[in-house]
């Protein structure tokens, strides 16, 4: 298969490639890892090439609305510039279900658009398989281990997610109450004022490289948040620490398969708190499984080995 030019387009500010000395979240691992361009949507009249294959990022809700509102053509204004154009998943599949009617319909139209959809996680493929005829994908969490640092490890507990019905907060906070430990956790977009009184010690905002720092001071992990990009259980399993959570994130189940409940089987969860603590043997099971998995299934090159599979479907390739 010849080499294809790709772009990624979004809301963020900045242009052009991302280079690996940067801390950086999955999408820009995403730019970087495939020797991709990126372009933010609201600066479109900067593009000067032409892309083989156009991925778009949705905007976040106020981005959204803004774009419904002018009802802004989005998929062929960047079609301009691409052959081919994938929708990549933003949040939760019903996240923008929370948006006002027109810019639901602006964003189901969008869909119609594309080429190509691709998400997180196996339960958003059957959704987006499900509200459109269009190919449907996974695109993998990635994450880039240049420059990460590690500290030693602490007797604490890092709780994922506010209290937020997108990050189910409480449902970890409940978890997490069964360690007595120090527990942390980071303001994540969705915060909601008051949380404080949980007892969960909020870190400040903190570039990755810090945040990778800081939890890699933990022994143990909680995330019960829904339909996301899972992330958290990625870097837990590269890190070792066995983290607590809901199996419809695909890298909790794939990393962490013995700590992965039902969405809403906190009584499990906590049955598992308990033991992941009291058994040794058990700990550190969980924690060389996670790291072999991760290095199995998340490595950069078991990412690029699975962009090139989307590529072939997307270009009808049939070899």
């Amino acid at each position: 298969m010849t080499q294809n030019k790709i772009a990624f387009f979004s809301e963020g500010g900045y242009s052009g490639k991302v280079p690996r000395n940067i801390p950086m979240r999955t999408d820009q691992a995403w730019v970087c890892a495939l020797d991709a361009y990126h372009h933010c949507i609201f600066k479109l009249n900067e593009v000067n090439q032409q892309y083989d294959i156009g991925v778009i990022i949705i905007p976040k809700e106020k981005n959204r609305e803004y774009l419904a509102s002018q009802n802004y053509p989005l998929i062929n204004n960047i079609r301009k510039f691409c052959s081919k154009i994938i929708i990549m998943q933003e949040g939760c599949h019903w996240d923008w279900m929370e948006d006002p009617v027109n810019t639901m319909v602006w964003f189901y139209n969008q869909l119609l658009e594309a080429d190509m959809i691709l998400c997180h996680n196996d339960a958003d493929v059957k959704y987006y398989k499900g509200i459109t005829d269009k190919p449907t994908d996974i695109l993998p969490t990635l994450m880039l281990e240049d420059n990460i640092k590690i500290a030693k490890q602490e007797d604490r507990v890092f709780v994922a997610g506010n209290w937020h019905l997108t990050y189910r907060g409480f449902d970890a906070w409940v978890i997490s109450n069964e360690f007595s430990l120090p527990k942390y956790g980071f303001k994540s977009g969705k915060y909601k004022e008051g949380e404080e009184i949980n007892g969960i010690n909020y870190l400040p905002w903190m570039d990755w490289y810090t945040f990778m720092y800081e939890l890699s001071k933990c022994k143990y992990g909680i995330q019960t948040y829904q339909s996301s990009a899972g992330q958290f259980p990625l870097n837990c399993a590269y890190l070792g620490i066995p983290c607590i959570g809901y199996n419809d994130v695909n890298t909790q189940i794939n990393l962490f398969p013995d700590l992965s409940v039902k969405r809403g089987d906190i009584h499990h969860a906590r049955k598992l708190a308990k033991r992941i603590q009291n058994d040794k043997d058990f700990y550190n099971e969980i924690s060389n499984k996670a790291k072999i998995l991760y290095t199995k299934l998340y490595k950069e090159d078991k990412f690029l080995i699975n962009w090139n599979n989307i590529l072939k479907k997307i270009n009808n390739d049939k070899k």
